[in-house]
């Protein structure tokens, strides 16, 4: 038995996932599950005029949407702010899928009436030109060089989300088989860590790029940040793990994270990403990280939770 119409504020990017989610089929099925849809497509405006009696607000796209809404939201004053329902549309929903959230869309709106909301926590970094937030991760090295190659190579032959993973994997190993080592200098409570690295992750979710699972237990909501340092010491590691991954094998990233709540880096070199955003700082970065804990609550199976 339905229950009565609850109102949704349904926040689409239609060409996500190559289009293949209209509104007229999103809003069909919320629609058969007993909620009505307050439409916006993803833009700067689509959290604007949100009504006292909206639940809560659905995010229909991939990360980058996920993300721009997100961050629109933490903007916005009280009134505004609301629980985040996620319909995964991308092509590697890292944040979804951390969560545990299913890309089908049927099922996924049918556990929306008996749900559990999940703290989700916000990174801070400062350093920059200005302050600037995440909610994936902040990194150096292999991956923010990863999407800078990618921006810049030639997509005409990729037709489907397999084809867009093998490159980007593929490259991944190229560029870890020749990235150079750069000095590295962290604080992390009492430690002091100085290495020559090829990467470093400050991880809020367990996923990151071509949907690589670098942080095994990694959790948005517990108030921890993961950290993965790749020394140049373990590049070979690095490899046979990308490699693995390649072959269809079943594998666990190797080396182990770090739990902090913040922590001062200096990288001396100018491969810097903020979620899916590159930076370049220069020929040293110094920044301070910090979370921002329970700042969001988003919707999630309960059955699902991992």
């Amino acid at each position: 038995m339905k229950k009565a119409d609850k109102l949704v504020r349904l926040v689409h990017n239609p060409t996500a996932g190559d289009g293949k989610h209209s509104k007229k089929e999103i809003v069909k099925i919320m629609k058969s599950y007993g909620y009505e849809c307050s439409y916006v497509a993803s833009n700067s405006k689509s959290l604007k005029d949100i009504v006292p009696e909206t639940e809560f607000i659905a995010i229909a796209g991939g990360d980058g949407t996920i993300r721009k809404t997100i961050m629109n939201l933490l903007s916005k004053k009280l009134k505004s702010k609301r629980p985040i329902a996620l319909l995964p549309f991308g092509t590697a929903n890292n944040i979804a899928t951390s969560l545990g959230i299913t890309e089908d869309v049927r099922k996924n709106i049918s556990t929306w009436d008996s749900y559990k909301l999940l703290n989700f926590d916000v990174g801070q970094v400062l350093g920059l030109e200005k302050a600037a937030y995440f909610i994936e991760a902040v990194g150096f090295g292999l991956f923010p060089k990863l999407i800078e190659t990618l921006e810049k190579t030639n997509t005409d032959h990729i037709k489907s989300a397999k084809d867009e993973f093998e490159l980007a994997l593929d490259t991944l190993l190229k560029i870890s088989q020749s990235y150079p080592a750069i000095a590295c200098r962290i604080e992390i409570d009492d430690q002091v860590i100085e290495k020559d690295c090829l990467m470093v992750e400050v991880m809020n979710i367990s996923r990151l790029g071509p949907n690589l699972k670098l942080s095994e237990n990694a959790d948005p909501g517990d108030g921890f940040f993961d950290v993965i340092i790749v020394s140049v010491e373990k590049r070979k590691v690095m490899e046979k793990y990308i490699q693995d991954i390649i072959d269809g094998k079943k594998t666990t990233f190797p080396i182990k994270p770090i739990q902090t709540k913040k922590l001062n880096i200096t990288w001396k070199g100018s491969d810097i990403h903020i979620d899916d955003e590159t930076k370049n700082e220069g020929k040293e970065i110094n920044l301070k990280i910090s979370l921002l804990h329970s700042l969001l609550e988003v919707i999630v199976n309960k059955e699902e939770l991992k």
